[in-house]
């Protein structure tokens, strides 16, 4: 096989809409892990980073020189860089194959095979090396899995789903040769949930099989990622890491003399076992981001959620009281959230002792139920589309029925100052004070783009309100069929919703 050049791409975030979370310093790992395997696979290969997140664009790469080009995006960093990607598609020299995934890939193939060739739309890894040893060999591309592609009669093509066992791809450490100070470097421990939450992607791209790496293996990843950038904090992007405690202890014991700080995703329900707690803190757990969401019952029932709401403060409250830092994603937008809803929860993130809670907007994704059977909480034509805000969390995406978006936006933007002027009269703990004073300047770097947004949502909103702010959707559903018709009906002829095994496979 002839030796290949590959360029891997992490699209960035739009420079008027920054990422205002805690953990904006850091990467998404998922494409890190996808070049990785396939350097693995393909020893001789010349395989190259570019890293926008950290202002390295693709034009500073010879980008005729490559044989393939693999991007990964969210919905926002696909909508903020429309230029960078009709850039590459310019500059590539032909037969170059570009090969889309993330998130956006995913859920929304036809938006991306706009400037790809193919989308990966579940795990990357094995996929992007079957994908180019059947292009390389002039193999059939139906044996490819988790691939859409536009197919020779010009239809859309999804190909099966599959999950896979332990993938034990570790970061290759030379791909973050020329990352800046890092403050969090970012690596995964296990994939996979075994929960439905109806607002969670994750799911979807990484399955709800519960499978770990061997703590050594995780040990000498980490390792290796910190002699390389002298970065010692990790955030570890499993979906739950806490899903099984024999796991979480041996964890725990593995790293006990490292001296490493780790956030780590769980659910609230982790703080029933303080032991575990404990043990994890002892070795570096004291950050946690958990599925809060909301101290609304109903919202949490909407959500598909299987916790106890009546026991979230008593929880939230024990992490507190052990100097656990919680971050959490607090959703808005069901129509039983009205402004004094939305204000009372910002105050009880502050009552709970939630140190990052992270003010978002309810987002979907349109045509979900159409092509892959999957709920959907938001209807197809209440999703505001094709902006560089659509699907970054923080900014509204949806028409409230309600509540005018920018109305929502405002909400958003004002739980800040709720949570933050309650919080400062609760905490009295020094440390904990310095957390939320450095937490307010992270927040307000993304001020100027909510007020940006709410100029943006004011206008687009105008039609489809009446002058006491209740949605006229009729209206808007009529200009939303007249607009996507077209499309909805394309999308329909290679929808999978009615495959029950592939609907059993990616379905949330």
């Amino acid at each position: 096989m002839r030796r290949l050049n590959i360029l891997c791409v992490q699209l960035g975030f739009h420079e008027a809409y920054p990422d205002a979370s805690t953990l904006a310093t850091t990467y998404n790992d998922g494409i890190y892990y996808v070049a990785s395997f396939v350097q693995q696979e393909y020893p001789d290969a010349r395989v190259e980073m570019c890293q926008m997140f950290w202002g390295e664009k693709p034009e500073d790469f010879p980008l005729a020189d490559y044989d393939y080009i693999l991007i990964s995006a969210l919905a926002t960093h696909f909508w903020s860089n429309i230029e960078t990607i009709e850039l590459i598609q310019r500059a590539k020299r032909p037969g170059c194959v570009v090969i889309m995934g993330g998130p956006h890939a995913a859920f929304a193939p036809y938006e991306v095979l706009r400037y790809a060739d193919y989308a990966v739309i579940a795990e990357g890894e094995i996929p992007a090396v079957q994908l180019i040893k059947a292009l390389e060999e002039g193999e059939p591309l139906t044996q490819v899995d988790n691939l859409a592609y536009i197919g020779a009669d010009g239809e859309l093509v999804l190909n099966t789903v599959a999950r896979y066992g332990n993938i034990a791809t570790a970061i290759n450490p030379k791909f973050l040769a020329r990352a800046p100070k890092l403050h969090w470097a970012t690596v995964s421990m296990s994939r996979g949930c075994p929960f439905a939450c109806s607002f969670c992607y994750a799911i979807r791209l990484l399955g709800r099989r519960f499978r770990t790496k061997t703590a050594a293996d995780v040990r000498d990843e980490l390792d290796a990622i910190y002699e390389q950038t002298g970065c010692n904090r990790f955030y570890v992007t499993d979906l739950n890491f806490t899903t099984r405690k024999d796991y979480c202890r041996e964890i725990a014991e593995t790293f006990r003399d490292r001296g490493y700080k780790f956030i780590a995703m769980s659910r609230v329900n982790h703080a029933d076992d303080i032991d575990l707690v404990l043990d994890l803190k002892r070795s570096g757990f004291d950050e946690y981001c958990l599925g809060v969401e909301s101290e609304d019952p109903s919202v949490l029932q909407a959500f598909n959620k299987r916790v106890d709401p009546s026991e979230q403060t008593r929880r939230l409250l024990r992490f507190a009281e052990n100097d656990i830092a919680i971050h959490s994603a607090i959703i808005f937008g069901l129509d039983v959230q009205d402004r004094q809803a939305i204000e009372a929860t910002a105050r009880w993130c502050a009552e709970a002792r939630i140190m990052h809670p992270v003010f978002v907007c309810l987002a979907e994704y349109p045509f979900q139920n159409l092509l892959y059977g999957a709920r959907q909480d938001v209807e197809d034509h209440r999703i505001i589309m094709e902006v560089p805000t659509y699907q970054h969390y923080s900014f509204v995406g949806i028409f409230p029925r309600e509540m005018r978006p920018s109305a929502l936006q405002r909400g958003i933007l004002d739980s800040y100052d709720i949570f933050f002027k309650r919080a400062f009269e609760i905490e009295t703990r020094p440390q904990r004070r310095a957390r939320l004073k450095a937490y307010a300047r992270s927040v307000d770097r993304g001020r100027a783009g909510m007020q940006q947004h709410i100029t943006f949502l004011e206008e687009l909103e105008k039609p489809y309100y009446t002058s006491g702010g209740t949605l006229r959707e009729h209206v808007l559903k009529a200009d939303f069929d007249a607009r996507h018709g077209e499309l909805r009906a394309w999308l329909s002829r290679s929808a999978k919703s009615t495959d029950v095994e592939f609907v059993k496979k990616y379905a949330r």
